[in-house]
């Protein structure tokens, strides 16, 4: 009965043991099996499960560890092919795993870990100490050697072990890399060439000698090595495209014509064939020959039908074809009424315009979740862009360009866009390097050369403004554009009669063109001739019938003369001449608060917001124009209402921050307010003086004498910025500076509220 009852409970302890290792051999095989699907999680939990039964299962390890690799958690692969490697030290794989994984990890991480390091050399020394030939061990201590800059050492290490598998790519391409930095570029290509000879289908090492070439400046082996890889290859249409874009960026037009037919020909059964091609002649700008590709797509592919005229669409957004853009878009919707990208496009192109409508930010947000789905995709960010600067956000739009040429710099028309926007944001040093990347893809650009000379010439590089502006003008010997460039280049540099000679001359043909009166009248103030510059508006208005650009012209060019009085009497006859428009009353408002007759500008502006009462400029300045009059309560509820019509408006922000600030209301909201304003317009001074006006306020002197002693060494002619300077130093006890500061604030002729408070505080000081 004892000998039965022990016997018993053996077997029972067996089964269990049995019953056990059964289940973890069953979770693996099920790891095993989503890990087959793609299901890189939940092929881990099975493996967790598996070691949770047997912490010995060395298997599970290396396959949980295979699987975290799959869902990037290296740190996670890392510690589970340990585990594996010291349960399974005989397996092989899990060793090459486990060391690829650490080399990657330790070239990747610019620290260099030591204890990776450590590792590594153990491991390595391991591999060797079997087999003096181990490719492991040998490329492990060949990249080490690399990474500490001992070139020689690596190509030593990377041949002997090349000699071992002369099948491995790999090490083929370390050599060849180990080579060039040991400045050995001629082995390297022989090493390469010799590879290739009897592995045709090795892509990479035909790229590694592509970027040899180019880097030695050998285009004629760049491009030969090109049309080796398409003829090992002839089933690679990629590989065609590739060849395709090398000769499009070297202007070898035949020759890129020869690689596209070759790729039109589709020897390999190339899926999208016209699609691809389509994107390839968009990327280089050449918008007809893409339109084309794109229509063949479209007649031939009937399963794809939609997406080539989706492509079509934006082909004709690019060439400024909205109405042919929205009849294609209408026929997709029509069929898919659902189609994402078509619905961004159109509601892209149906933009009114207007800046900061409901409508438009929901077109552009529609644009925009489009986008995001699609990152990469330069030719919709393009498309958002064109949208963006519909909505005049010049800011955005720039944005978008950016990452359009980030990811594809040779997209011509991004390059060119992105001069353009550069340009007209103020920002010529930009707007000179993206047209000279436009350039580099197409040396005889128009566009690209003129924005090249206009954005040198305003960045203050008048000879590289000059060359680019003869270059254009030996091509377009005619082009208005170029002479009028030319001229004004002759004012920047002070050859005054060669620049009338060419404004007049322009005239002469071109009687209404108003950049060579706006030239002539620049060359008399220039000179110190307002009088003659006047007259001669004078004789343009009355010629003109009152021509408005005339009339603002003769406004801005009083205003620079100083001659303030002459400037209203314009501006008040272009305000009688647009009765429907707003803008000559703001200009006539800010000069008049400029004379000091604030009443009157007050006046104006109620005028002016009684005709467009949604416009936030007139409550924002009449809200402004309020708080010099001391008229606070008023300043401060219209200060809210053109928040409230533009919340994003930061100069709307500014002035109800420094009205909280000064009435002391809520200091808090005036300090957020003047926050969000600095960082929205982080280049305005006056925002800047806010923030400093809000820190006073609130007692932070230390943070407010920082900005103002900033702002004034910035621009000591500002009475504002010296006032509230002043106002610091009196708050924090410094007497003698307080009034030296404010004594110089009156020297500056202040505005009237300036004046009368830095005198106050003398006579408080005194």
């Amino acid at each position: 009965m004892l000998s039965r009852g022990w016997l018993a409970i053996s077997v029972l302890g067996l089964i269990v043991i049995l019953s056990a290792c059964r289940s973890a051999k069953s979770y693996l095989d099920k790891g095993n099996a989503m890990f087959a699907q793609g299901h890189y999680s939940e092929a881990n939990l099975n493996y967790r499960k598996a070691v949770q039964k047997d912490p010995n299962f060395g298997e599970a390890y290396y396959r949980a560890g295979l699987a975290e690799l799959k869902d990037n958690k290296v740190a996670q692969a890392l510690q589970d092919l340990e585990h594996a490697a010291r349960l399974m030290p005989d397996n092989a794989a899990v060793r090459t795993d486990l060391t690829n994984l650490m080399l990657g990890a330790y070239i990747g991480d610019p620290r260099h870990p030591k204890f990776v390091y450590d590792l590594l050399v153990q491991f390595s020394g391991e591999w060797l100490k079997r087999d003096p030939s181990s490719l492991q061990g040998l490329r492990i201590q060949g990249y080490l050697a690399m990474l500490e800059r001992r070139p020689e050492e690596a190509v030593q290490l990377f041949r002997h072990a090349l000699e071992s598998n002369p099948q491995d790519e790999k090490m083929v391409l370390s050599l060849m890399d180990a080579l060039f930095r040991n400045n050995q570029p001629m082995e390297a290509e022989k090493v390469g060439l010799a590879f290739i000879a009897g592995h045709p289908a090795t892509a990479d090492v035909y790229d590694a000698l592509y970027r040899l070439y180019t880097s030695s400046n050998r285009p004629a082996d760049a491009a030969n090595i090109l049309a080796r890889k398409v003829s090992g290859n002839p089933k690679q249409g990629e590989y065609m495209l590739q060849l395709a874009s090398y000769y499009s960026l070297a202007h070898n037009k035949p020759e890129m014509d020869k690689a596209m037919q070759m790729f039109l020909s589709n020897p390999g059964g190339e899926s999208n064939l016209h699609l691809k091609a389509g994107d390839f002649y968009a990327a280089a700008g050449d918008w007809n020959t893409a339109l084309q590709q794109y229509s063949i797509g479209s007649s031939q592919d009937s399963k794809n039908k939609l997406e080539y005229k989706d492509r079509i669409a934006r082909t004709l957004l690019f060439q400024d074809k909205k109405p042919e853009a929205l009849n294609v878009l209408n026929e997709v919707l029509a069929q898919d009424p659902s189609d994402k990208e078509a619905l961004a496009l159109r509601a892209g192109m149906l933009l009114s315009g207007g800046n900061g409508t409901s409508k438009s930010r929901e077109a552009v947000k529609q644009f925009q979740d489009l986008v995001d789905k699609n990152p990469d995709n330069v030719f919709l960010r393009f498309a958002l862009s064109k949208a963006l600067l519909e909505t005049a956000d010049l800011a955005g739009a720039r944005s978008q360009l950016q990452e359009v040429v980030k990811r594809n710099s040779s997209f011509l028309d991004g390059q060119i866009a992105l001069a353009d926007v550069a340009f007209r944001l103020g920002n010529f040093a930009e707007a000179a390097d993206h047209a000279q990347a436009a350039l580099g893809i197409s040396p005889e650009n128009i566009q690209a050369q003129l924005l090249l000379g206009r954005s040198s010439m305003r960045s203050g590089n008048l000879q590289q403004a000059e060359t680019a502006l003869n270059g254009l003008a030996r091509q377009q010997p005619n082009s208005v554009d170029v002479r009028i460039e030319l001229a004004r280049l002759a004012v920047l540099k002070k050859r005054y009669p060669d620049a009338e000679a060419s404004f007049t001359k322009i005239l002469a043909s071109n009687p209404d063109e108003f950049r060579a009166i706006a030239g002539l009248v620049d060359i008399d103030v220039a000179q110190s001739r307002p009088d003659k510059a006047l007259a001669k508006l004078d004789q343009e208005i009355t010629r003109t019938h009152g021509s408005q650009q005339l009339l603002f012209l003769a406004a801005v060019t009083s205003l620079r003369t100083g001659r303030l009085a002459e400037c209203i009497g314009y501006l008040q006859r272009l305000s009688d001449k647009t009765p429907d428009s707003i803008d000559p009353e703001i200009e006539l408002a800010s000069v008049l608060r400029l004379q000091g007759n604030y009443q009157r500008a007050i006046d104006t502006l109620r005028k002016a917001a009684l005709l467009q009462p949604k416009d936030p400029r007139t409550t924002a300045m009449l809200s402004s124009l309020l708080e010099i009059t001391n008229q606070q309560q008023e300043a401060k509820a219209l200060a809210r209402k053109a928040l409230n019509q533009d919340p994003n408006n930061k100069a709307a922000m500014n002035n109800l921050a420094y009205l909280l600030a000064e009435t002391g209301d809520n200091l808090d909201q005036a300090l957020k307010l003047s926050q969000q304003a600095v960082t929205a317009g982080p280049k305005e001074p006056y925002f800047q003086d806010t923030l400093g006006f809000v820190y006073l306020r609130k007692g932070k002197n230390d943070q407010a004498m920082q900005i103002f002693d900033q702002l004034v060494r910035g621009f000591p002619n500002e009475p504002v910025f010296s006032y509230h300077l002043g106002m610091a130093y009196f708050q924090m006890g410094d007497r003698a500076r307080a009034k030296a500061i404010l004594t110089k604030t009156l020297q500056l002729r202040p505005p009237k509220d300036v004046e009368t408070g830095a005198s106050d505080l003398i006579s408080r000081l005194n």
